[in-house]
């Protein structure tokens, strides 16, 4: 082998090429990168790297385990399960093999996922036709690779982007645990928005530090409160798309280096303080926001002034002649000649 093909850095663009990464989707070759792998010892570790870079399903990590692993929860090792067995040679024996059989397990699971730098958690439908055709992790299987008590706090230890579609109460335990440090882009679209949601999303300023881009949509007029102070918790945020956010906010968000792109939803509900007086200019690339009403949209605009290579108005329900004369007089108002 040439002595190039042991340079690390050299072998890491050339897998690189094998995977190619786009806007809109990731599409490596996962063949092309498992027979790397295979080849020699010095491509094994950075091809199962780059083959393991890009999840787009759990479904994955959880065919790397045992058959019997896969089709129930792993058992929590506490004392009430040790008093199932019989303080016996052979219960002893037994015993010891399930807390083997756990802990291989979430070796195994470890030994990948510390690999994976991008997931995604899809939407599951459980008819049993679509199951079929398309798969889908299944909660049991989600529960056991990510909320036993042999897995770590942080079951991926470098993730940087994780993309959550899934719409089950049950799977939020996985959530959690998926949310660490290192992340620098989080995408939460659920159609449900539970109780609980609202403190795992509370708590996203502290535990992701670095984030640069977040999109949470689907969200209710309740939460818009709270993803106001998650906002101001970012201080290398490059991309939004969220709920609409308060005053303190919007001039976080202008006073930041690099903002490249702005999406808000005003939902119906949602209260607008009529004595705020502040003003906020805005220097963007893309700027979006969507509202229930015109007035609604008027009152949020009122305190902007935008700078933007695009933008986009949208209003859920059609105005009347007079209100959207309204918005198309105030337009230059709230801009400059680039909008």
């Amino acid at each position: 082998m040439h002595h190039c093909m042991q340079i690390s850095e050299v072998l890491r663009v050339i897998f690189a090429e094998v995977t190619r990464v786009t806007e809109s989707d990731v599409r490596p070759s996962y063949t092309t990168l498992y027979h790397l792998a295979l080849t020699c010892r010095t491509f094994r570790d950075l091809a199962l790297d780059a083959l393991w870079t890009h999840m787009q399903t759990p479904d994955v990590l959880v065919m790397c385990l045992p058959q019997d692993a896969r089709s129930q929860p792993m058992l929590r090792l506490t004392v009430e399960n040790f008093d199932k067995f019989e303080c016996t040679p052979s219960g002893i024996a037994a015993a010891f093999r399930v807390v083997n059989w756990v802990f291989s397990i979430a070796a195994t699971f470890r030994k990948y996922a510390r690999r994976v730098r991008s997931l995604t958690f899809k939407i599951y439908n459980d008819e049993p036709y679509i199951m079929m055709r398309d798969g889908g992790l299944h909660d049991s299987a989600a529960l056991a690779l990510l909320d036993s008590p042999t897995s770590p706090s942080s079951p991926f230890p470098l993730l940087y982007e994780l993309y959550w579609y899934d719409k089950r109460d049950v799977l939020l335990p996985c959530l959690q645990r998926c949310i660490s440090a290192t992340l620098t882009r989080l995408v939460i679209h659920s159609e449900l928005w539970p109780l609980a949601m609202d403190d795992l999303v509370a708590g996203l300023g502290k535990a992701c530090p670095k984030i640069k881009e977040f999109r949470c949509l689907m969200l209710p007029a309740s939460a818009c409160a709270m993803l106001s102070d998650l906002v101001t918790c970012w201080d290398d945020l490059e991309i939004l798309e969220t709920g609409v956010v308060n005053a303190r906010a919007l001039e976080h968000l202008a006073s930041l280096k690099r903002p490249r792109e702005l999406k808000m939803l005003v939902p119906e509900g949602h209260s607008l303080d009529p004595t705020s007086t502040f003003s906020v200019i805005f220097s963007l690339d893309k700027f979006s926001i969507t509202a229930a009403r015109i007035e609604l949209l008027l009152a949020f605009l009122a305190p902007l002034q935008i700078s933007a290579k695009s933008a986009q108005l949208n209003i859920d329900t059609a105005p009347n002649a007079v209100d959207l004369e309204h918005l198309l007089s105030s337009l230059t108002e709230h801009s400059n000649p680039t909008f």
